[in-house]
């Protein structure tokens, strides 16, 4: 009697794979046999995704024009990534400073509360539940003739390994 062998096993993944490589290369069995070219439709390329329009009022690297810097500007050993400055109706500027600091992030925030409190401003905690490192709001209340004015501030800070990344924004007394 004969021992049967079993057939070895099936690979049509490997085979498929082999049979396109010979089909898109253009190779045959034979060097006499005609050779068919295949061509796949590529997909058309999509449209470059367009820049965001930045407000006017935004300046990148520098401090924006009217922004109060007698009240929010970054400590010397800081980086200055952007900053903006939007007059409102009522007397106040929307204001936003992005910075990168050397220094840890209670630090980023000490420096601001010194400056804001000795401007009138009191700080309140925000909420605790972000991806923040650290966060507070600042907020002052003056009195004038047509109402109260309220004043507000958030400052967010991200540890970023060896820098922080500051933002402050809000609305703050238009300077002068």
């Amino acid at each position: 009697m004969v021992p049967v062998r079993p057939d070895p096993p099936r690979r049509p993944a490997a085979a498929a794979v082999v049979a396109a490589a010979l089909a898109l290369g253009g190779c045959g069995s034979s060097g006499d046999a005609d050779t068919t070219t295949v061509t796949v439709d590529a997909p058309a390329p999509e449209r470059p995704t367009e820049l965001p329009t930045f407000d006017p009022s935004t300046t990148v690297g520098d401090y924006a024009p009217g922004f109060p810097l007698d009240l929010l500007a970054a400590p010397e050993d800081a980086t200055v990534l952007a900053s903006s400055a939007r007059p409102t109706d009522g007397g106040l500027v929307e204001v936003t400073l992005n910075l990168a600091s050397p220094r840890s992030a209670q630090q980023v925030i000490d420096d601001l509360a010194a400056r804001l409190a000795k401007a009138g401003f009191s700080e309140s905690e925000a909420s605790t539940v972000t991806g923040l490192t650290a966060q507070t709001a600042f907020s002052r209340v003056t009195r004038r003739k047509g109402g109260p004015r309220v004043e507000s501030l958030f400052v967010g800070v991200l540890d970023d390994g060896d820098r922080r990344l500051a933002t402050i924004s809000g609305s703050v007394a238009a300077p002068g």
